[in-house]
């Protein structure tokens, strides 16, 4: 074409081309072209023979070869369907119980091949049952304890070549697997079928009469053969053969059948069990197809010939419209209109060049609708996967039938792995909490069966051992192939279910708290009422007193997030209000105590009782009054215990109370119920001394201070 355009060019410059220039018209170049096909005619038929030849054989080579392989992986599927239903049958819920007697029906139902029967094992080679005896006959220990032992070591199925039966005289293939429980081989299931499995194999697929056809075991023994298979199934196959094997798994050779039959002979070795197919041509039939070959090659020479005759005849005629119409193609293919004369004088070129008028309209017309469906679909999936990220998102979808699973990187990363490692649906079933995998799967099923939306959460554990939290959403489709699949959204959710975790616990704590604080203001209520009734003329101030020194405990408390306080923190709270700006008044002395938040209540109360009972009669209602508080940790004691020593100085005569007052049973009662602890009180006449000891079981205890302060006592 690009020389006729090259012509039709040339031949269309104008007249006024300048002298000295050669121009070569199209009927010339066509001229040229038949002398010059011509030609090399002879030469293309004499060697077409040869080729023709050679392409023949590679053809009828690389399909047998193909048709020899297809074969053997035919022979690797049927043995792998034995073995997938000894697996399954192997997980039936009798045999588990060891319910031998149920179970041998069941395996007796099975019918897993023509002429077949199944037997069961235990691993040290003791016969439980064979179908193809009544349940309850005793039978003899197994003839192949090697098999079995090999079986029970490795873990997988073996299948055996082909053997005669010590017992029953027939040709048989065992195939046996181990049944594992709890991790390990309990027993072993074998099912013994047939060479006649293998020679319907070889007749489904209609080997051609004259042809040869055979299936190998891994000893290189026949097992089934199309021709006079009951002559030679169980021999071996013949030297050529078993010596191209050693030498490569498949090929092709030339080599005599065991029927003296020169033949070529194609073979392929199954690459997961071992066995080969074999199928050999008669060289006889090979040359008929040769010679065939020979007859269309000289067919299409002859065509050849009238074709270049045919060019020679209609070349004048063809010149001028040939130049129109590559011009109108030229315009096309830049994706302009296609314009020139309107007719080119020849009705057939006349309708190409019509055609190419409207393809080039329809061209520009779908490339806009393509340019615009193209601007559509990107700025959808744009919108798409802004939504999935903005939600951290991840999409996937799982056809069961095939068991493909794809997802997107979000999804990836959502279970743990980069967003280019590879996940497949066995992996995210592997990553899925043990306690979690049934419902995931019941939730799976439930959504195909009855194709109603996914809606489930789940744990899922990280390479990392770390756990965390799944939401999936999914919706059934079909697919264009008619495959029901599962597509839906993964969003890692593990914040939010902390979030509730912690929630429910704060609410809990919060509950524990509220309940103990109206408990302790239900106390104090209730013997600030008793006072009152009494006659205690300051019941309702002394009430509102101790109600803000809870509330100022509960400040110190909610300012450390309710995980405690220091006794020192707790002392100030409650003294600070009464000590002077050189804070002489009141002095604190003793090792850091971090104490518990129950603690930190039932102490601040009694501070706070023995703080407003000093500055109303003891030693902080006069201005030359002191107070010392210290405390220790006695670790010699069993158990250890914390003594706070509360002593007043310089303050007016004290006089032992007629009675126990208010303040005595509060502090008493906060911190003998409560914290186990022992109050000591001395009305000395130069002024109150308060010894205060509980044990440290009942407080979180952390000491600033070794050596010998931890063990002083307060004095």
């Amino acid at each position: 074409m690009t020389i006729m355009a090259e012509a039709a060019r040339t031949a269309g410059q104008p007249a006024d081309k300048p002298p000295g220039k050669t121009r070569t018209s199209l009927r010339q170049v066509l001229w040229g072209l038949v002398l010059v096909l011509a030609l090399p005619t002879v030469l293309v038929a004499a060697g077409g023979l040869y080729s023709s030849y050679r392409a023949e054989q590679e053809a009828i080579d690389l399909r047998m070869q193909d048709t020899a392989r297809a074969l053997s992986l035919l022979l690797d599927r049927e043995i792998e369907k034995s073995v997938l239903a000894l697996r399954i049958l192997g997980q039936s819920q009798p045999l588990a119980e060891g319910d031998y007697e149920a179970f041998y029906r069941r395996a007796a139902a099975a019918n897993l091949a023509d002429s077949s029967w199944i037997a069961l094992f235990e691993p040290d080679g003791r016969t439980i049952f064979n179908t193809r005896v009544p349940y309850g006959v005793r039978l003899p220990e197994t003839r192949r304890p090697e098999v079995l032992r090999q079986v029970r070591e490795t873990r997988t199925p073996h299948v055996s070549d082909l053997y005669v039966g010590s017992l029953t005289g027939q040709r048989l293939i065992t195939i046996d697997a181990p049944v594992i429980l709890d991790e390990t081989v309990a027993y072993i299931l074998s099912l013994a079928f047939s060479p006649d499995v293998f020679q319907s194999i070889i007749r489904d697929q209609r080997i051609a009469m004259g042809w040869n056809a055979a299936v190998l075991d891994r000893s290189r023994q026949i097992v089934a053969r199309s021709r006079s298979p009951e002559r030679y199934v169980g021999q071996m196959a013949s030297s050529n053969i078993q010596e191209a094997l050693a030498s490569s798994p498949e090929g092709h050779l030339r080599s005599v059948t065991l029927d003296g039959i020169p033949v070529r002979t194609y073979f392929s070795q199954s690459p997961t069990y071992g066995w080969t197919f074999v199928i050999s041509i008669p060289e006889a039939e090979l040359a008929q197809s040769a010679q065939r070959s020979l007859f269309w090659l000289m067919i299409v020479v002859g065509v050849i010939a009238s074709v270049l005759v045919m060019a020679w005849l209609l070349s004048r005629a063809i010149a001028r419209p040939v130049d129109q119409l590559v011009t109108a193609a030229q315009s096309l293919g830049r994706g302009e209109e296609v314009a020139g004369p309107a007719t080119t004088r020849v009705l057939e070129f006349d309708s190409i060049k019509k055609a190419l008028v409207e393809a080039g309209t329809s061209v520009r017309k779908h490339e806009q609708e393509r340019e615009a469906t193209l601007a559509q679909i990107a700025e959808s999936e744009a919108r798409l996967r802004m939504a999935l990220d903005a939600g951290s998102l991840g999409s996937w979808e799982y056809t069961p039938s095939t068991g493909i699973y794809t997802s997107s990187p979000t999804c990836r990363t959502n279970y743990g792995r980069s967003p280019d490692e590879p996940l497949t649906y066995e992996k995210l079933v592997d990553a899925i909490h043990p306690d979690d995998r049934q419902r995931q799967a019941d939730a799976f099923a439930r959504a195909m069966a009855d194709r109603t939306d996914l809606h489930l959460e789940y744990r899922i554990t990280w390479p990392d051992q770390s756990e965390h939290w799944i939401r999936v959403r999914g919706r059934t489709r079909i697919g264009c192939d008619g495959q029901l699949s599962l597509v839906g959204v993964s969003q890692n959710i593990t914040e939010r279910k902390l979030a509730e975790e912690r929630q429910a616990l704060l609410l809990h704590e919060l509950n524990h708290r509220v309940k103990n604080t109206l408990a302790t203001v239900q106390s104090v209520a209730s013997l600030t009422r008793r006072s009152a009734d009494k006659g205690g003329p300051d019941a309702w101030d002394a009430f509102l007193g101790r109600i803000q020194g809870l509330a100022k405990t509960h400040d110190l408390l909610t300012a450390t997030h309710w995980t405690g306080a220091s006794l020192e923190d707790v002392l100030k709270n409650e003294l600070d209000p009464y000590q002077d700006p050189l804070r002489q008044r009141i002095r604190l002395r003793g090792p850091r105590v971090n104490l518990q938040p129950s603690a930190v209540l039932a102490l601040g109360l009694a501070i706070h009782e023995l703080a407003t009972n000093a500055n109303k009669y003891g030693s902080l209602s006069v201005s030359e009054g002191r107070v010392s508080v210290m405390w220790a940790v006695t670790t010699g004691s069993n158990p250890p215990t914390l003594l706070v020593e509360w002593v007043e100085s310089g303050g007016p005569h004290v006089k032992p109370p007629e009675r126990q007052g208010f303040g005595t049973k509060l502090i008493q009662r906060g911190l003998a119920q409560q914290l186990g602890g022992e109050i000591k009180l001395d009305f000395a006449p130069a002024g109150i001394r308060c010894v205060i000891s509980f044990p440290l079981k009942s407080v979180a205890v952390d000491l600033d201070e070794a050596g010998d302060e931890e063990e002083r006592y307060a004095s």
